[in-house]
């Protein structure tokens, strides 16, 4: 389940980070331009500016998870001799 988007879901976000990121494009432009090239919502609907906030932001912070080394804590040693 670490990766569990689809590739829609992936290709929805990359279009919208690229947008974001590189374009410099609100939320609502680019919402507007992918609903002009056919995108809807994951779940069908429409996209709107509010749908596309929180495919950049739930997507930045999946992209931050999956990128970030593992913490490790060690919490307890034992010797034992024999």
């Amino acid at each position: 389940m670490l990766g569990a988007y689809s590739s829609y879901q992936k290709e929805l976000f990359e279009r919208v980070f690229w947008m974001r990121e590189t374009k410099g494009l609100t939320f609502k432009a680019i919402a507007d331009a992918l609903v002009t090239e056919g995108y809807r919502a994951p779940r069908g609907g429409l996209l709107g500016a509010e749908s596309v906030f929180s495919i950049y932001k739930k997507g930045v912070g999946r992209v931050k998870r999956l990128n970030a080394s593992p913490r490790l804590e060690i919490r307890a040693i034992e010797i034992f001799t024999v």
